[in-house]
């Protein structure tokens, strides 16, 4: 499959299990944060390939990695709750989900990472996703 039909599969999932829990942000989308209500901004990161299988031209299955990071974001100062909670339906949007149309993979499961909050105005958690996908070629 192509870059363009994952990312794409990705993305309609993250909206439609997301759905309305707060706000959010796809990649390369304007998007201005609500001023002080949580929110999650989707990044789509592709990483390395492989050869899967060598084979007769048109065989060949070339092995596709990368992430999807939802970058949580909680007003700071009120706890981690909040962050914790989302980071917690937001492993759950990718956990061991495969598409059949586009080939995704989510098989290593999501992982939460504080990020923290400094002295800014929001407290971050990100949700790392893996995922892979094979291209024929």
């Amino acid at each position: 499959m192509s870059y363009a039909a994952v990312h794409k599969a990705i993305r309609e999932r993250f909206e439609s299990e997301w759905g309305s829990t707060t706000e959010y942000q796809l990649p390369q989308v304007k998007f201005d944060p609500p001023e002080n209500a949580s929110w999650v901004r989707l990044n789509i990161k592709d990483a390395a390939a492989e050869w899967a299988s060598f084979g007769d031209p048109g065989n060949n299955a070339e092995r596709n990695f990368g992430q999807v990071t939802m970058q949580i974001f909680a007003p700071s100062g009120k706890g981690e709750g909040v962050a914790i909670e989302l980071a917690d339906q937001a492993k759950a949007v990718f956990r061991s989900w495969r598409d059949t149309t586009s080939g995704v993979r989510f098989l290593v499961p999501p992982y939460a990472r504080q990020i923290g909050s400094g002295k800014k105005k929001w407290y971050q958690i990100n949700v790392v996703a893996p995922f892979q996908f094979d291209d024929y070629s």
